[in-house]
């Protein structure tokens, strides 16, 4: 066997032991031997018992404690910021806390511990959940109640601040309710805290900080009783109040108030917008009503809202609604088939307008309204018989606080079968640049080209240029350096061009001449500079020649008009004269 044959077997078997080690590697990996726990996979023969295996994991208490430490530390941060009267973050701090809460109570669920220890901790810690959420509630409400008594103070109404002031005795009643039912609350969450070895701590601090909220709400309620005048209780009130005041369309509105008095609680609270029933709010057990109102088919102006609530109605609240700038698209497409177009497009004011209607016109005529959809779009099919036809769409009604659009004109032509053709016949306006740039270059190209040409007065600048060049021309044309250059029998006379603007040519031309004339061979006009170059016998000379003809080309294919391209020229021209000369003169 030699040496060939060994090798290719040898490789043979090498890539046979590579392929079986991957392949091990890889039904390895696809099956580890180690693996988290909760990740699914099946039973192979390493491991025959994957169920048990999991219940092994989690059957343990000590895997629940991060979700339930992080239960009563919510607690805390949300009495907190109650605390400093900022509801907006103790509303997401509860969102989190009721999300973490689900998180527990379904790993319970999991795990079967509905009759553990940790199981009742999680029942506390949703009923700790209810108190916190009714805590933000009632704190919005008093954020509420202090609005109103200022709107009232500042309307100069003693009256319905009194009344205000009356109704914030039912609100302090409720949080010191709250506050009683939490302390329960909490310390049994301390209790069977420390027994599951959590931190207890935060939620114990909650309570600390609850307490000093029921405080300041005693002591806000007892100031405004000292300036509280009799008042008869017994008679129905309705407080009300909506923010904001200036609106535009889709803006939401807050309505909220209070009720107070004899009057059976069974009545709604009827919100009037100009008189006319437009939103009804039942009230809670304190008589608090609130609602969101959105700006929607609410025509623009002033407008009047006020709360009725059986026989008695609220002052009114202002609500000033401004128009919005609509844009209203379109796109016509014949349908396939038919002598008939879909009319698409979408009505925009600051964002999609849902539900507002569209009117669809056909030759300055209203062929169909349709209502737009929740993303602002709408769809309509026309069919059309023989004829031209001007479509378009337009939105105009007065009762929606979006200011009049049109949309752009289609003509549609139709041989009754079927669209032979759709075209736009209102354009946009046409930007300036768009007519300006064209008649920019309508002028400056031919310049441009004449300017190439040296057809048109250069500048200043190249003027004097050309003055310049102009003594160059006259020093080689009038001197004594063309005396015996020229051969009229070696290069013909029609080969000479004329013009003071050919003048590079014309020195080539008379460096041929001289070149035939003082060297040993024939110059043929039709042989180029490099073979020209090539054929001369002296070395400096040939270099001489060979700069002299960079120079040539770089004026007479490189286009370059500076007069120092000609002086080089000339002095290039002048030193292959000189060295060719020497060297003959020496020889």
């Amino acid at each position: 066997m030699n040496c060939h044959v060994k090798r290719h077997l040898f490789y043979l078997v090498y890539a046979t032991l590579c392929l079986l080690v991957a392949g091990l590697l890889i039904g390895n990996g696809l099956q580890p031997l180690l693996y988290p726990a909760e990740k699914s996979v099946r039973e192979t023969r390493y491991h025959m018992n994957i169920g048990d295996l999991r219940k092994q994991a989690f059957n343990s208490s000590t895997d629940l404690l991060p979700l339930m430490q992080e239960l009563l530390d919510y607690s805390g941060t949300i009495a907190v910021t109650l605390r400093k009267s900022d509801i907006e973050s103790a509303s997401s701090d509860l969102a989190r806390y009721t999300s973490r809460y689900h998180d527990l109570q379904n790993l319970i669920i999991r795990l079967d511990m509905n009759e553990s220890e940790i199981a009742r901790f999680s029942q506390d810690a949703g009923q700790q959940k209810d108190m916190l959420s009714q805590f933000v509630t009632t704190s919005e409400s008093l954020q509420s109640l202090e609005k109103l008594e200022i709107q009232y103070q500042d309307e100069g109404n003693p009256e319905s601040v009194t009344k205000v002031r009356l109704q914030g005795k039912a609100l302090k009643n409720r949080i010191q309710t709250l506050q009683n039912q939490y302390a329960d609350i909490t310390d049994s969450l301390s209790s069977r805290g420390k027994t599951l070895g959590v931190n207890t701590e935060p939620v114990m601090q909650s309570r600390v900080e609850f307490d000093k909220l029921t405080g300041m709400v005693a002591e806000r309620q007892n100031e405004r009783d000292r300036y509280t005048r009799f008042a008869d209780t017994g008679s129905p009130f309705v407080s009300f109040l909506a923010v904001p005041n200036n609106v535009t369309f889709q803006d939401r509105v807050d309505v909220y108030g209070f009720i107070a008095g004899s009057q059976g609680r069974s009545f709604p609270v009827v919100i009037t917008l100009d008189n006319e029933p437009f939103l009804e709010v039942i009230p809670d057990e304190i008589g608090e009503f609130r609602s969101t109102v959105q700006i929607h088919n609410i025509s623009a102006g002033e407008h009047i809202l006020t709360a009725r609530w059986g026989i008695v109605v609220s002052d009114p609240s202002h609500l000033v609604v401004k128009p919005l700038e609509a844009t209203l698209g379109l796109q016509v497409l014949p349908v396939k088939g038919l002598s008939a177009v879909n009319m698409t497009g979408t009505l925009t004011a600051r964002d999609q307008a849902p539900e507002v209607p569209v009117s669809i016109l056909v030759q300055d005529q209203v062929f169909d309204t349709v209502m737009t959809s929740a993303a602002g779009t709408y769809l309509v099919t026309v069919p059309l018989s023989e004829g031209r036809y001007d479509v378009f769409t337009r939105f105009d009604d007065p009762s929606y606080p979006l200011l009049p659009s049109e949309s752009q004109h289609y003509i549609v032509e139709s041989d009754g079968t079927r669209i032979t053709s759709v075209t736009s016949s209102k354009a946009g306006p046409i930007p300036p640049w768009i007519l300006v740039l064209p008649g920019i270059l309508l002028f400056t190209i031919p310049i441009w080209y004449l300017w190439r040409k040296g057809i048109v007065q250069r500048s200043v600048s190249q003027v004097e240029d050309s003055s310049k060049l102009k003594d160059v021309r006259e020093q080689w044309v009038g001197g004594s350096a063309v005396d015996g250059m020229i051969d009229s029998d070696s290069i013909p006379a029609a080969e000479y061009p004329s013009g003071p603007e050919e003048l590079p040519r014309r020195i080539y031309l008379e460096m041929l001449s001289f070149l035939s004339s003082h060297q040993v061979f024939e110059i043929s006009p039709v042989m180029t500079p490099r073979e020209i170059a090539r054929a001369l016998p002296e070395e400096v000379c040939k270099a001489r020649f060979t700069r002299f003809i960079g120079w040539y080309e770089r004026i007479r294919y490189g286009g370059c008009q500076d007069v120092r391209c000609t002086e080089g020229l000339i002095k290039a021209a002048d030193a292959v004269r000189k060295s060719c000369q020497e060297m003959r003169d020496e020889a």
